[in-house]
């Protein structure tokens, strides 16, 4: 099965996969250009806690072509609730402490 087949298929696994991958892509791209706006502003004060919630934005825009444009229902909704998901564990486990990753 080619890659782009794999992507358009309407499956619970697909989103699962999707929804986990995106936002450590976007995570790398992300939290290094957090750190670069902090070194060069004096005014800036934030964790890379707070990045990790703009990390999930991909996800939401992701959720919304699978579910409105492509019509694949099963992938969009698991895309959502894996979201949703990260978004609860973040407020659980890490919003509100100072946290940084140590690279």
């Amino acid at each position: 099965m080619s890659f782009a087949k794999f992507l358009k298929s309407d499956h619970v696994i697909v989103g699962i996969l999707l929804a986990l991958i995106i936002p450590l892509l976007t995570a790398c791209i992300v939290i290094p250009l957090g750190r670069l706006a902090l070194a060069y502003s004096k005014n800036l004060s934030f964790f890379d806690s707070a990045l990790f919630l703009l990390c999930l934005i991909p996800n939401l825009l992701l959720m919304r072509y699978y579910i409105v444009r492509v019509k694949l229902e099963k992938t969009g909704k698991s895309i959502l609730g894996i979201t949703v998901l990260l978004i609860l564990l973040f407020f659980i486990f890490i919003h509100g402490r100072p946290f940084n990753l140590p690279f």
